[in-house]
Order: structure tokens, then C-alpha cells, then sequence
């Protein structure tokens, strides 16, 4: 596909360095907007957006109802995971999945998870402490590493060689995922996902001899009417989580030590009152995850939006930055308030396709903010002079978190 033109105000949109104001004209004058030259409907208020989100008679998360939508070849693992993905399953078997899923999130499996997590987020955050006056890269070496090192711990992998190759192969395969990926990042994910579903699968085999304590253990232990997940269905799992949360885990944790180090007033009462972190984590990414991005939907039928006609195959791309800065649900959207009621944030979507590892993310992000509020002293910066960052699909990712530590 083509660029957009550069009069569009969706390309407009990408180029700003605050596209807070753009999105709310936008949500204001055209609130569902076409952008001719990719094709697709950009969506910006919070009860669309929502409503998009868990509304099958009209749109659907299945990318092979998109009218531009090419299938991966037959026969390979990517062709394998999209026609068993979630938007493929009818609501029963969905259904059956996320409770067999949720069953093993026992209390006891959480509390283990959590110190997990905590462990992992301590191996990398140790090292970054008291560094005045260096510049730490804290994307390459804290909010990166810390999202598939903890899949792999929680998962059963040991830490070592094993880890640093499955946290590999996770940022191989989900950046195959993306809207717009190119040929050959594909190509990279398919080798990614048939090693690791080899490895997956193994695992599942040796846990089915001697249970361990560890999530594919927790898989295996779990079961509905003497129904249990096979291994297949257990590596489409672990491939799921590591979709879902390691990339968006990275970013939510860049994006939470970016966000604050810019509100010091907010950081501070963060880092005097602990207890505020949860509430943290919820109000940074309802201000700042996603800017004006969002995630697609596809139209499985032509209906009427907004007064815009949207016909059958099209993408609706539902706004993260227009729904949840929408001043119609967020009071003062524009202010950074981590004590907020931020209940009705959409990142994680709505309905029965929300987001299965929102709080294994959550929990994780969390982890990360309050070792990171250690980290950066008071008076520490981002080095925006250093910043680097990669074209990725639509939109450009950032590859580092240079921040200058204060003495």
C-alpha cells in the first residue's frame, strides 16, 4: 500500500510530536475518518471505539475478513496459529479456552507468578542503580529484556543460554504480528514460531511426566468436564501471551518511565506513596500508550457509522489516544492524574476477546515502575538528542530509552 497523502490529517497525526490535539479536532469534526491511500477508517470516540471492540455482527478482530488480507501459505505455522487464533474460534470453543486459561491462574499459581516476576524484574534492575551521572539505556537494557525473560521464567525456561535464545525467538515472532509487516519480518516469525513451538511442546511433554510449578504445569493441571488442553493448544497459548504482552509490555514500561520523568510533580508522589502504582500504570497508559494508534478491526458487513458508510472487508483502526483521551468519559484528559478513576481505559479491549494477558502485563509494568522509581532520581532526564527509533508498519518504534541520571 501507498502512503498517505501528505495533506491527510491522519499522516499529520504520525509526524506530530503531540498529536493530543489533532486527535481531539479529529474526534471532534470527523470522528470516523477515512484515510484514502491505506484504506482504512480511523475511529477516535471512546464509545465507538468500545463498541467496535465487542460488536460481531458488524466488525471483527479476524484479520481474513480484510479485503487486503493475503493468508500465509499452506502448510506453514503462521498459516497454522491465524487459523486457530481466537477470531477464527466460534464463541463456545473461545469460551472453553479462556476458561481453561483462567483456571490455572489459581491463587497459588499467581502468587508464584508474581514472585517471578519480581525476580526477573530485579536481575536487570540491580544493575542500573546508583549510576549518577551516566546515560542507561532503559529500553535495551530494563523495559525490553524484562516482558519475554518473564514469559520464559513463568513458562518453565531456566535462566541462562535457554532464556536469552526463547526471548529471542518471542521478538522474532511478534513482529511478524504487525499491521503492514513486511515479507520478510514474516518470513523471520515463521522460523521463529516452528522452534518454538518444538520447544513448547517438548516442555508440555516433560511437565506431562512430572509436573513442575510453572505455567505449561499449571496448563496441564487444568481441566473442564475431564477435558484438558493438548499440547498444541498449550503452545498456541505461551505463542499468544508472548504476542500479546511482551511487545506491548516493552512499550507500556518505556512509556511509563518516558511519561513521568516529563510530570515531575506526578513522579514524585508516585515515588513517596508506592500504593499509587497500580493506579499508576492504569492513568500513564490511558494518557500516553499508543498515541493516536490503535488496534484493527475489520467490517464484516457494510453498516453506517458516524453518518460514514463502511463497507464489508474494510479496517477500522480504533484509536487508543482518541477514545482514551475522549473528555466525554475522562474529565481534564489532557492532565496526567495518577490518582484518576481510569476504570474505563480501552488498551486491553472490551468484551469476550480482552486482552488474556492484561493482567499478567499489568502486574508486570507495575513491577517494572516501582523498581524503575529507583532507578531515576530525582532530576534525571531523557536524552531526546540520543533517541533512536525504527520505522514499524504505519508507524515509528522506538529502539532505545537514553535517560541521564541525576547525582
Amino acid at each position: 500500500m501507498s502512503t498517505a497523502s501528505p495533506t491527510d490529517p491522519f499522516l499529520a497525526l504520525l509526524e506530530a510530536k503531540d498529536p493530543a490535539p489533532l486527535v481531539h479536532r479529529l474526534r471532534a469534526e470527523a470522528p470516523v475518518h477515512f484515510v484514502p491511500s491505506l484504506g482504512f477508517w480511523f475511529v477516535t470516540r471512546h464509545d465507538d471505539v468500545k463498541r467496535l471492540f465487542n460488536d460481531p455482527e458488524h466488525a471483527t478482530q479476524d484479520r481474513g475478513a480484510w479485503e487486503h488480507f493475503v493468508p500465509p501459505p499452506e502448510g506453514t505455522m503462521l498459516r497454522w496459529f491465524h487459523d486457530n487464533s481466537f477470531a477464527r474460534q466460534g464463541p463456545e470453543a473461545h469460551a472453553r479456552f479462556r476458561r481453561l486459561f483462567n483456571s490455572a491462574l489459581t491463587p497459588r499459581a499467581v502468587r508464584r507468578m508474581d514472585a517471578q516476576i519480581r525476580e526477573v524484574v530485579e536481575r536487570f534492575a540491580g544493575p542500573l542503580r546508583d549510576r549518577p551521572g551516566e546515560v542507561l539505556d532503559l529500553m535495551g537494557d530494563f523495559t525490553n529484556p524484562i516482558p519475554n525473560a518473564v514469559i520464559s521464567r513463568v513458562s518453565g525456561v531456566p535462566p541462562g543460554a535457554d532464556e536469552v535464545r526463547f526471548r529471542e525467538l518471542a521478538q522474532e515472532l511478534i513482529r511478524g504480528f504487525f499491521p503492514f509487516a513486511p515479507p520478510e519480518a514474516r518470513d523471520v516469525a515463521e522460523r521463529a514460531l516452528q522452534e518454538m513451538a518444538v520447544w513448547v511442546r517438548q516442555m508440555a511433554a516433560e511437565r506431562r511426566l512430572s509436573l513442575g510449578e510453572d505455567l505449561i504445569s499449571d496448563l496441564i493441571r487444568t481441566q473442564e468436564h475431564d477435558e484438558t488442553l493438548t499440547d498444541d493448544e498449550i503452545v498456541f497459548l505461551i505463542s499468544v501471551l508472548i504476542g500479546a504482552g511482551s511487545e506491548t509490555t516493552n512499550l507500556g514500561g518505556l512509556v511509563m518511565i518516558q511519561t513521568l520523568l516529563g510530570h515531575p510533580e506526578q513522579l514524585r508522589r508516585v515515588r513517596e506513596d508506592r500504593s499509587l502504582v497500580p493506579k499508576a500504570v492504569n492513568e500513564i497508559m490511558r494518557f500516553a500508550f499508543g498515541g493516536p494508534a490503535g488496534l484493527p478491526r475489520f467490517a464484516v458487513r457494510d453498516f453506517e457509522l458516524r453518518g460514514k458508510r463502511i463497507q464489508k472487508g474494510q479496517m477500522l483502526m480504533l484509536s487508543f489516544g482518541g477514545a482514551n483521551r475522549d473528555p466525554a468519559v475522562f474529565r481534564d484528559p489532557d492532565t496526567l492524574d495518577i490518582e484518576r478513576d481510569a476504570r474505563d481505559l480501552l488498551v486491553f479491549g472490551n468484551g469476550p476477546h480482552y486482552c488474556l494477558g492484561a493482567n499478567l502485563a499489568r502486574q508486570e509494568m507495575g513491577t517494572m515502575l516501582d523498581a524503575a522509581l529507583d532507578i531515576v532520581t530525582p532530576g534525571s532526564r531523557v536524552r531526546e538528542d540520543l533517541q533512536l527509533f525504527q520505522p514499524m508498519g504505519l508507524f515509528k518504534r522506538p529502539l532505545n530509552l537514553p535517560v541521564e541520571i541525576a547525582g
